[in-house]
């Protein structure tokens, strides 16, 4: 992955805190991903080049048996929402052998600009 893609603060089942998250304030893009996952590679990827949003934390569910797939409701990953002020206001579900494309990156970033 990019360099830029590694600076993103990484949050898993072992330090991950609601209240955090429930008492951000702003907006936050925070995406759900897997190491195993070859289309998170791809999407970080594509993210690198066409992100623009500044405050984004990813949610590493790598383990599968993770806590975080039944809290959020994530079936596919990797799976983007927009937080804001501790609310979830924005979610671009990823499909299966497909992830997240440019097309959702360009929404998010047109989300955040335009609301």
């Amino acid at each position: 992955m990019d360099e830029e893609v590694n600076s993103i603060p990484r949050i898993n089942q072992d330090n991950f805190d609601s209240n955090i998250l429930i008492n951000h304030k702003g907006r936050t893009v925070v995406i759900f991903s897997a190491d195993w996952c070859p289309y998170c590679i791809s999407f970080f990827n594509n993210w690198s080049e066409y992100g623009k949003a500044d405050d984004v934390c990813i949610v590493d569910i790598t383990d599968v048996d993770s806590d975080l797939w039944d809290s959020f409701n994530i079936e596919v990953v990797p799976t983007m929402f927009v937080f804001e002020d501790g609310i979830s206001v924005k979610r671009w579900n990823g499909q299966l052998q497909r992830g997240l494309t440019i097309d959702q990156i360009n929404s998010v970033n047109d989300y955040l600009t335009n609301s």
